[in-house]
């Protein structure tokens, strides 16, 4: 009896620091969750501008929204003019604006291999009657508040909780820039079309190397060998 009784109080503790642990994952300075955010927690990343100058501050990148905040003193702000970006780098990691959004750097030579990271704010629909649901969207917490001065970036104040009753769908998208142009691929015959001339070899590597499209690493991967196989 007593060694059951000791058996279950070791059960409840390892279940308490598994739920504590989990807990701190994917949230905010403050502790709310932050499941529509690319990295767990905001981490110091460095910011170079286009002209030249520097600063390290803290950063996420919202994946919904698609824009680069930054938190400083509890205030959570995107860039009013991410043109004036050059790079930021953050988490080994390497973005650059395009538009109001930042795509990150999987692999650069003489063609750049980009990631759209994005994720889709679907709201959870409530029940209506006869198991249908309602997929209306109430109003969101998401607000813009004021334009205001601020140090560094310089931007507008934002809430970065979610509204209620939502999902988070990922969506992201790869891209290959060639000569100055964007091309979108999701699978192999779309990849293959974007690079006509090396076919051959680019079918053999898919097979090789086991290749998921619809992998980070493995495009990084492709990105390299696609940029190797240029150079040559």
């Amino acid at each position: 009896m007593k060694s059951t009784v000791n058996s279950l109080k070791t059960t409840l503790l390892t279940l308490v620091i598994v739920l504590f642990s989990f807990n701190l994952s994917g949230q905010d300075n403050k502790g709310n969750p932050l499941p529509h955010f690319l990295f767990p927690t905001f981490i110091e990343g460095r910011v170079i501008m286009k002209d030249g100058s520097n600063f390290t501050t803290l950063l996420n990148y919202n994946m919904v929204e698609e824009r680069m905040i930054t938190e400083l003193d509890g205030i959570y702000r995107y860039s009013k003019n991410p043109k004036l970006i050059d790079t930021i780098h953050l988490e080994n990691r390497v973005f650059v604006p395009e538009e109001n959004a930042f795509y990150e750097i999987l692999s650069s030579g003489p063609v750049t291999f980009f990631q759209q990271n994005k994720s889709n704010l679907t709201p959870i629909g409530s029940e209506v009657g006869y198991g249908a649901k309602s997929r209306s969207v109430g109003p969101t917490q998401q607000k813009r508040f004021e334009l205001i001065p601020v140090s560094e970036l310089g931007g507008e104040v934002v809430n970065i909780n979610l509204p209620p009753n939502v999902e988070i769908t990922p969506v992201s998208v790869f891209w290959v820039r060639m000569n100055h142009i964007f091309k979108k691929f999701s699978t192999e015959r779309q990849f293959l079309k974007i690079f006509p001339e090396y076919i051959p070899e680019l079918k053999e590597y898919f097979k090789k190397e086991n290749i998921n499209i619809k992998s980070r690493e493995d495009v990084i991967k492709l990105g390299n060998y696609c940029n190797e196989l240029i150079k040559n």
